[in-house]
């Protein structure tokens, strides 16, 4: 059976196409495929090999903060800003081998299927979306941060980013390279590139969003995040599925860490 949406082959029990997360049942006879399937058909792998690349990541990021605060410690006052960096960078080559191994390669599809492709509506449009998600978690979170403040839930509440985790100087750049333009290009890849395509086929869009920020979520291992990172997490999974693009989120998502670099950097 083929999706009559996007033209994903679907796999034997799949009641949703993971390529658009439509309805599955009104597929057509395989014998009479699609003339031209759509990028976002190429998904092939499942909720196995999201499991598997979950468990795979959290086991390489142990290694990667213990690694990290290995080097840190040789910086002496750069301590913390050094472990950020090495850290994120380090994450980040993890993720990607790990992404192309559980899912294009595997699979035997194309970079195509991990959203890396032309936003559906056009760039306009999908760069309007991305700002409007921005602002929406910009938003949420400055109400989260409000809202435990008010209710005197110190412990709730998100931790501030201490100036000692950027870089002095010019050297600046090396915090905003990792962390504004490769973290956000990593976690996107993996978390909306590669896990929400893998849920929707058999959990539909609703069900595959809410599961993918939850380990969004989860994966920032401080309790106090989880509830913002959660709402960040909803919001760039709708962004992925209404756009079939992950550039979209990557642009939101980097807007986010940048402007709370920045902050940083001013003191704001």
């Amino acid at each position: 059976m083929f999706c009559t949406s996007c033209g994903r082959e679907l796999a034997s029990g799949e009641k949703f196409c993971p390529g658009c997360g439509l309805a599955a049942g009104g597929g057509q006879d395989k014998s009479s495929p699609p003339e031209a399937p759509q990028p976002s058909g190429l998904v092939r792998w499942g909720s196995v090999e999201v499991a598997l690349g979950v468990l795979a990541l959290v086991l390489g990021a142990v290694v990667v903060v213990l690694a990290s605060k290995v080097v840190g410690d040789w910086t002496g006052e750069y301590r913390t800003a050094t472990t950020a960096w090495v850290s994120s960078t380090l994450l980040g080559l993890v993720i990607l081998p790990l992404v192309w191994a559980l899912g294009p390669r595997s699979f035997k599809s194309l970079p195509q299927a991990l959203g890396l492709a032309r936003p559906a509506m056009g760039w306009p449009k999908a760069i309007g979306l991305a700002a409007g998600v921005l602002a929406l978690s910009l938003g949420s979170t400055a109400l989260y941060a409000k809202s435990v403040e008010w209710l005197g839930w110190k412990q709730f509440a998100p931790p501030d980013i201490p100036s000692n985790l950027l870089f002095p100087g010019a050297w600046i750049t090396l915090t905003f390279l990792a962390i504004a333009l490769w973290t956000p290009f990593t976690e996107e890849m993996f978390f909306r590139g590669f896990v929400l395509p893998g849920l929707l086929g058999r959990w539909g869009p609703a069900l595959a969003v809410t599961v993918s920020a939850l380990v969004f979520g989860l994966f920032h291992l401080v309790p106090a995040l989880l509830v913002p990172v959660f709402v960040t997490g909803l919001l760039l999974g709708w962004l992925r599925h209404r756009t079939a693009s992950v550039w979209p989120c990557i642009l939101a998502h980097a807007g986010q860490n940048a402007i709370a670099l920045i902050a940083t950097r001013l003191g704001v």
